[in-house]
C-alpha cells in the first residue's frame, strides 16, 4: 500500500520556459528564455554508441525485429541509432509508425540528423506504467483534480533546439501548463540494465531542454537476470552562474540525483536497499499541497517489493 508524507521545496515558479503552439505544416514551435543545453553529440551518445546510416522502413524493421530477438535471451541495449536522418525521413517515419513491428520510442536531433529508436519490453513497459498507475490512485484518493493530473504519457516534446523527444510515462498539470507544448512536471523512463547509460541521457535530455521545467524524473532500470529493480529520482539543479555560461546565454540546468534505491526480489527473502521513494506532491503536480489530504506520494519498501514481484513475473 502507498503512503504519504508531507512536502516543502520549489513550486510551478520554479523554472523558466515559456512556450507557444503553431500547427502550421503540423509542426510544433515554441519561445523560450535563453539557456545553454548540452551538444546533441552528447545526449545522443554518437561517440559510445555511433549511429548506423538510415536507409527506410524496411530497414528499421529488420533492425527492430533483431534487437527484439536479442531483448528476448538478454538484457541487451534497448536502443537502436541512425544517423542521415533529415527532417523529411522522420515525417514519413511518423507517418507510418503503424507500420512498425514494435511502439517505439523517438527522440531526434535535427542539427546531427540523428534519430534513437528505443525498443521496449514487456517488464520495461510494466515497470513504468506500475508506477505511473500506482501514482495516479494515490492522487485520485486525494482529491486531486483530473485536469491536474494530465496523463501525456508518451507524447512528443520539442525543445528549443528542435530536438524531440518521447516519454514512457509523463503528466503535467493541465490547469498551471494548459497549451499542448507545455512541458511535464513528471516524467518517468524506463529500461533495461543495459540501457542505463542512454536512460541516464534521456533524464539529460528532459531537465535540460526544458529549463529546469520537468520537475522530477523517475530512472526504472530493469535486470531481468538477477530480478533486480533500480530506481533513480533526478531533480533539476541550476548550474553556478560564470562568465562563460551567462555568454552562452545564462546558467543551465542539469539532473541532480536525489535518491537510489535497490530492490531485490530474486533472492530470499527479498530485500529493498535505500529509502523509500517519495514523489514530491510540489513536483508531481506544480504546486504545493492543500493539507491535510494532499501530500507527497511514498513508495514504501513493502510496496517497491510488491511492485518488483509483479514487473519480474
Amino acid at each position: 500500500m502507498l503512503s504519504r508524507s508531507t512536502t516543502t521545496g520549489n513550486d510551478e515558479s520554479t523554472p523558466m520556459t515559456e512556450l507557444s503552439s503553431s500547427r502550421s505544416s503540423g509542426t510544433e514551435t515554441m519561445r523560450t528564455t535563453s539557456y545553454p543545453v548540452p551538444p546533441s553529440t552528447v545526449l545522443a551518445m554518437t561517440g559510445q554508441y555511433p549511429p548506423q546510416t538510415y536507409r527506410g522502413l524496411q530497414d528499421l524493421n529488420r533492425e527492430i525485429a533483431a534487437l527484439q530477438d536479442r531483448l528476448r535471451q538478454r538484457d541487451a541495449n534497448q536502443y537502436i541509432s541512425f544517423k542521415h536522418v533529415s527532417a523529411d525521413d522522420l515525417r514519413l517515419l511518423e507517418e507510418s509508425r503503424d507500420q512498425l513491428r514494435a511502439a517505439v520510442r523517438l527522440t531526434y536531433f535535427p542539427d546531427i540528423e540523428t534519430l534513437l529508436i528505443k525498443v521496449p519490453t514487456l517488464h520495461h513497459e510494466k515497470a513504468h506504467r506500475s508506477f505511473a498507475e500506482e501514482t495516479v490512485s494515490a492522487l485520485t484518493n486525494m482529491g486531486v483534480r483530473v485536469m491536474e493530473r494530465e496523463p501525456t504519457g508518451a507524447g512528443r516534446y520539442t525543445a528549443r533546439s528542435a530536438s524531440r523527444k518521447e516519454a514512457d510515462s509523463s503528466y503535467r498539470n493541465g490547469l498551471l501548463r494548459p497549451t499542448g507544448t507545455d512541458w511535464p512536471h513528471f516524467v518517468i523512463e524506463s529500461g533495461l540494465s543495459e540501457s542505463l547509460s542512454r536512460l541516464r541521457q534521456d533524464v539529460n535530455w528532459w531537465i535540460a531542454n526544458s529549463g529546469g521545467r520537468v520537475l522530477l524524473v523517475l530512472l526504472l532500470k530493469v535486470s531481468r537476470s538477477d530480478q533486480t529493480l533500480t530506481i533513480e529520482k533526478y531533480f533539476p539543479q541550476r548550474q553556478p552562474s560564470t562568465r562563460a555560461r551567462v555568454a552562452a546565454g545564462g546558467p543551465g540546468f542539469v539532473p541532480q540525483r536525489i535518491t537510489t534505491t535497490v530492490v531485490k526480489v530474486g533472492t530470499t527473502p527479498p530485500s529493498v536497499q535505500g529509502p523509500p521513494v517519495v514523489l514530491e506532491f510540489n513536483r508531481v503536480i506544480g504546486r504545493q499541497p492543500v493539507a491535510p489530504r494532499e501530500r507527497d506520494v511514498v513508495f514504501a519498501h513493502a510496496t517497491l517489493i510488491e511492485l518488483a514481484l509483479m514487473i519480474f513475473k
